[in-house]
């Protein structure tokens, strides 16, 4: 009885995280974002939705970062500008998802 009821919330879940996805996809779409740019929106949705360590998101947001001078050495300044961008985007993200692991931390301990 008990596991068919955390099922049926579960399920119920996840339809409503991928109703929540595609709702972020199509305002991307609705304002003519271009596909990246709508791509790393869901991503933050998604991890609004289901956090992840903000480790994991460093990673781009360093790569980005150290591809904005090689496409600037390669004369690409409008690239590299927008790398730069979804740099500060991963790293933003980076940062709210270790604020948000600090204070469930936080909550653990006082419990």
């Amino acid at each position: 009885m008990i596991k068919k009821e955390l099922i049926k919330k579960y399920v119920i879940q996840k339809k409503l995280d991928i109703f929540i996805l595609l709702l972020a996809f199509s305002i991307g779409v609705y304002f003519d974002w271009a596909i990246i740019e709508v791509l790393i929106f869901v991503l933050f949705i998604g991890i609004i939705l289901k956090p992840i360590p903000g480790r994991i998101l460093a990673v781009p947001a360093l790569f980005c970062l150290s591809l904005t001078p090689v496409l600037l050495i390669f004369k690409k300044d409008v690239r590299a500008e927008e790398f730069a961008i979804y740099a500060y985007y991963f790293l933003v993200m980076a940062v709210i998802m270790e604020i948000y692991a600090i204070r469930k931390e936080e909550r653990v301990k006082k419990i």
